[in-house]
């Protein structure tokens, strides 16, 4: 999400640059210049207002998405032993926030692949209070991993 704003951004500073060098009179020029400004500041203020008018608890999501994708290690992804795919990255992180909205505390979602990139096991990292069969069954509902495969850490 930041990343793209900050692409949004950039690409609207170049194309306003460009706009104002292409004015042709200087008649509009403070015009066009007021209207820009404008729609850069709504640009600008976009992230701050969306923090401001969520939940707390989706302040916190919003702020560990970016801590995983600051943090995240594109080399290890070309690792063919690993088997991981970044469909299966995206399925980890829709797996914990999922989770996360149904009310358990989930601080990590990993799998392990095998050489046909097929998944091989899930292993969820949580605090608090869970029913550990309620969550294997929900995994081997929603995502057809057998109980076996999926293993959770207390944390």
């Amino acid at each position: 999400m930041i990343v793209a704003w900050m692409k949004g951004l950039v690409i609207y500073l170049i194309l306003s640059g460009l706009v104002m060098k292409m004015v042709p009179g200087k008649n509009y020029e403070k015009y066009i210049s007021l209207y820009m400004g404008f729609i850069l500041v709504i640009m600008l203020a976009k992230p701050v207002i969306m923090l401001l008018f969520k939940k707390d608890g989706d302040v916190e999501n919003l702020m560990d998405k970016v801590d995983n994708y600051l943090s995240f290690d594109v080399g290890n992804i070309s690792d063919i032993n690993e088997g991981i795919t970044y469909y299966e990255l995206g399925v980890g992180e829709d797996l914990k926030l999922e989770l996360i909205k149904n009310g358990y505390d989930v601080s990590k979602v990993t799998f392990v692949g095998d050489e046909k990139k097929n998944v091989m096991s899930v292993t969820l990292y949580m605090t608090g209070e869970f029913d550990e069969k309620d969550i294997k069954k929900y995994i081997n509902d929603v995502y057809n991993i057998d109980y076996e495969s999926i293993y959770i850490v207390r944390r």
